[in-house]
């Protein structure tokens, strides 16, 4: 009996749809939330184990996409190879034309209080905030937004022919 092998075939482009992945101490899960907007969610601790990964983990998915959203409000712990994988993200979405923001919880606050006192990254008080800014960034479009009862949708009453029109 002759063994055969099979080619291994992989894809280097990310699910358009959803994909998680456990590096270390944190899961990291990506959604297309439109057709040009992405989140970024990560739940446990950004560490120097995964720091690197988590930015390259961004970069893959923000590729996808034009509009990043990184949720970081289930963040336990984030360390200096967070705050580097975030300069990272940022020099990325720079050169790549992708606009961002930054939903943070206290632990990544805290390390943002000291490492970008100015205010530098795209930090917004909360969820909301961080799509209505990529909102603005976009003309108006209407945003989606993620409750635990509907998942993603577009809230009632807002469409973006309706909002474009000041409606």
């Amino acid at each position: 009996m002759t063994a055969v092998e099979k080619p291994r075939s992989f894809s280097t482009a990310p699910s358009l749809e959803y994909e998680e992945q456990r590096c270390g101490a944190a899961i990291f899960s990506a959604r297309l939330c439109a057709a040009n907007r992405i989140a970024v969610t990560v739940v446990g601790e950004i560490d120097a184990l995964n720091g690197r990964e988590f930015g390259r983990y961004v970069e893959r998915h923000a590729r996808v996409s034009k509009q990043l959203v990184l949720d970081l409000r289930a963040v336990d712990f984030f360390g200096t190879a967070g705050f580097t994988a975030l300069y990272y993200i940022s020099v990325h979405c720079a050169r790549s034309d992708v606009e961002w923001t930054i939903v943070a919880g206290p632990p990544v606050r805290q390390l943002l209080a000291v490492c970008d006192p100015d205010g530098e990254f795209p930090l917004a008080p909360d969820l909301s905030a961080a799509l209505a800014r990529l909102d603005r960034l976009t003309h108006g479009v209407a945003h989606v937004i993620w409750t635990a009862q509907a998942g993603w949708h577009r809230p009632a009453g807002s469409s973006p022919l309706a909002h474009r029109q000041g409606r």
